[in-house]
């Protein structure tokens, strides 16, 4: 089998090895597809430099074998999708239902050993409960959003979305387009902003009501005139910096939910005034990862054709390219490119 591991910035080693025999508990899975993400991204564009590093996380592939132990009802060639994420079962927060916190999911290691999760490979071992079967006849380039659909399940659930309420989500890559498509489905009336002309197009394309440009448009009012004066209901934080978390906090109705999903570099502090916290009973939360939860549920969403991803998928490449493949990810243009485990590696 072939393996792509990053060894330097902008420099993979494509490495032969053997096909690994699943152990107990251990299935062994084809690789089809990989998303390759902002994660994978900030290894190879130097953004994070611990190498020996083998990415690969948002994973489509069917099964090859399973060892003992497997409870699931696994067949050879069925297709599945990976949430690679350790749970222990047995820590403090897997023990509360937390167990995307799991405090044995850490990226420990030591400097110059090989880590990761290890989708970018044609063959790859994972615990059985990262299984989680799809409907055979999806698209496997569309599969491979599942693990960052289940990421927005978590997100948008914690905005405790009523029908009618309105949802603000601000940005328009990958997870912002999936917030809004999510929110959609939970019956809110959604306002993206973004200051890209071509994502916010994309966003409207994707079921946005509105879409409006932060920096030539002030968010608080647009939302005020749609909303009686009132606000929105809840804000989806998914990327434009410190900035754009404090303009979302204004546009918050009373007992309005700020859900920080993305990141921001770097991390500085948040300015808001703590009494219109108090006062509005503001709350402020953050999301983060899958659950087993979130993950069933997009398995099942994907399947059922409640969500469409098809417009996400913006180019694919071969092993072969994946220097390209990694180049065009980063480009603005592109959402999600996907590496594909074909005859042409």
């Amino acid at each position: 089998m072939k393996k792509a591991i990053i060894v330097a910035k902008e420099k993979f080693d494509i490495q032969e090895a053997p096909i690994p025999k699943p152990g107990f508990g251990q299935v062994l899975v084809k690789v089809k597809a990989v998303g390759l993400c902002t994660m994978e991204q900030r290894y190879y564009n130097g953004g994070v430099e611990d190498y020996p590093f083998h990415g690969g996380h948002e994973i489509c592939g069917e099964v090859v074998e399973c060892g003992e132990g497997v409870a699931q009802k696994l067949v050879p060639g069925q297709k599945i999708v990976v949430a690679s994420l350790t749970r222990c079962g047995e820590c403090y927060f897997c023990r509360r239902g937390l167990d995307h916190l799991c405090e044995n999911a850490d990226e420990t290691h030591e400097p110059g050993e090989l880590w990761g999760p290890g989708g970018l490979a044609e063959y790859m071992l994972v615990k059985s409960y990262e299984v989680f079967p799809v409907a055979e006849d999806i698209d496997e380039t569309h599969a491979t959003l599942a693990e960052p659909i289940a990421c927005v399940v978590r997100s948008v659930e914690k905005g405790n979305l009523r029908y009618g309420d309105v949802a603000i989500v601000q940005g328009a890559g990958v997870m912002g387009v999936l917030h809004v498509k999510l929110a959609k489905l939970q019956g809110a009336v959604v306002v993206v902003s973004e200051p890209d002309a071509y994502r916010r197009q994309k966003a409207l394309l994707a079921g946005a009501d509105y879409a409006i440009n932060p920096l030539e448009e002030d968010l608080r009012a647009f939302v005020k005139s749609i909303t009686e004066g009132r606000g929105a209901e809840a804000c989806y934080f998914t990327a434009g910096g410190n900035k754009a978390i404090e303009e979302g906090l204004r546009c918050l109705v009373k007992c309005g939910v700020m859900v920080i999903y993305g990141s921001v570099r770097p991390a500085t502090p948040v300015g808001f005034i703590p009494n219109d916290v108090h006062y509005d009973e503001i709350v402020i939360t953050g999301a983060i990862k899958t659950s087993k939860d979130s993950f069933q549920k997009t398995a099942r969403m994907l399947g059922s054709k409640l969500i469409d991803v098809s417009d996400l998928v913006s180019e694919t490449y071969s092993l072969k390219d994946i220097n390209k493949a990694f180049e065009r990810a980063q480009a603005m243009e592109t959402y999600r490119v996907v590496l594909l485990f074909n005859e042409d590696n």
